[in-house]
């Protein structure tokens, strides 16, 4: 019964120490301007503590101590503790529907070289993952050991956390796909999976629109829609990993049938691959469209630029989805109750309907909540959920650093 005791004791203290680095180093990357001190009244920690929990980050290269902080008393000066972005780098792979991308991100979420394959279209899972593991492997060519933490991917469609394992992938046609175990045999280490938009969602609350707020929705229009939830600072992923699927939210009964199997849904009128196929089936009934003269202006940025030229297929079609994403914003705002709603994805943004979506959203949402929640632009517009893959294992090192 003793060496129980004393295992538990020792495990507790390792937690304990784990905490505590965590809260500190936390703290440095939240307030780059404090002095041991500081932290020591801000935490409740005793200097000595303190002191032992810094010397411990900066051999391990985490922080450093630079200069000194102005305290307006006399005598000398304390030296300010600063967080070091590139004392451990991570990678994040961005799987989309044409292209893999990965690279490698410091603890600041900025990005390196971004290396980039293309997918051939209908390639099998093992395929796809054979490309992306050739991308981690140029990826960390020159990258001393000790310094990667890890792999982080993000993927389309449902995935069960931590397992990593792919439910459904309507763009893809993916069933079950256990990918963290192929990429895991593959790359021969941990990788960390989850779903594309709770990874974007990740990298915007780490370092973008989304920074330090507890609780938030986000909703991303591109190829695809998606959505994801931030509970009290955690993402919630729900029961089976689908917390947040947006994206499938019945728009109008009965309506046309989406790649998931359900009728009706936002994606069918709000996504890239929805809108393309609105274009294809208007034009092949017979309305007339400058839409008509090039395929590769069904984009979101070719709707925007054919609205603008006053085309009326085009305006119909933006406004509908603008007036459809409007709409679900306003049920997350009323299920979820957030201070803050991030909007991104090029169907937002090139389609120039962030004004409308809003517009649409405040005009459902009920009176009490439109004075509280905040909606805005996402902010981290360049390889954001490459950034986001690779949070996923940064923000698991953050929490628990060694």
């Amino acid at each position: 019964m003793t060496a129980m005791r004393s295992t538990k004791g020792k495990v507790d203290g390792r937690l304990m120490q784990q905490a505590n680095r965590a809260l500190v180093l936390n703290l440095v990357r939240a307030q780059p301007t404090l002095s041991r001190a500081a932290i020591a009244r801000q935490t409740s920690l005793s200097p000595a503590a303190v002191s032992g929990i810094v010397d411990h980050l900066a051999r391990e290269g985490w922080v450093k101590e630079i200069g000194a902080a102005v305290t307006g008393n006399v005598g000398r000066r304390p030296l300010r503790l600063v967080f070091v972005p590139d004392a451990r780098l991570a990678v994040g792979i961005d799987l989309d529907l044409h292209e893999v991308s990965a690279a490698l991100v410091d603890l600041g979420g900025v990005p390196r070289e971004v290396h980039r394959l293309s997918v051939p279209d209908g390639a099998e899972p093992p395929t796809v993952l054979d490309l992306a593991a050739e991308l981690v492997r140029r990826a960390t060519r020159d990258v001393p050991a000790g310094q990667l933490l890890g792999v982080g991917m993000a993927i389309p469609g449902m995935v069960r956390w931590p397992e990593g394992i792919n439910l459904f992938s309507p763009n893809f046609h993916w069933r079950d796909v256990p990918v963290r175990a192929m990429m895991e045999e593959r790359l021969g280490g941990v990788v960390f999976v989850d779903n594309e938009v709770r990874a974007l969602a990740l990298a915007e609350h780490q370092y973008g629109a989304a920074r330090w707020a507890r609780n938030c929705v986000f909703l991303d229009a591109g190829t695809g829609v998606g959505g994801a939830v931030i509970l009290e600072g955690q993402l919630y992923r729900g029961m089976h990993g689908a917390a947040g699927e947006l994206g499938h939210n019945t728009v109008e009964p009965g309506g046309p049938i989406c790649a998931c199997g359900n009728h009706g849904c936002l994606e069918v009128f709000a996504s890239g691959v929805g809108l393309e196929r609105r274009v294809g089936e208007a034009l092949a009934s017979g309305r007339v469209s400058r839409l008509a003269e090039k395929r590769d202006t069904w984009t979101p940025g070719g709707l925007a630029a054919a609205a603008g030229a006053g085309d009326g297929l085009a305006c119909e079609l933006l406004e509908h989805a603008a007036d459809y994403l409007g709409l679900v914003v306003a049920n997350a705002v009323a299920n979820w109750d957030p201070e803050l709603v991030v909007l991104s994805g090029p169907v937002i943004r090139d389609g120039g309907i962030f004004n409308r979506v809003l517009a649409a959203g405040t005009r459902s949402v009920l009176e009490p909540a439109r004075a509280r929640v905040r909606v805005a632009p996402a902010l981290i517009e360049a390889n954001v959920k490459i950034i986001g893959a690779a949070s996923l294992v940064i923000t698991e090192y953050l929490a628990a650093p060694l």
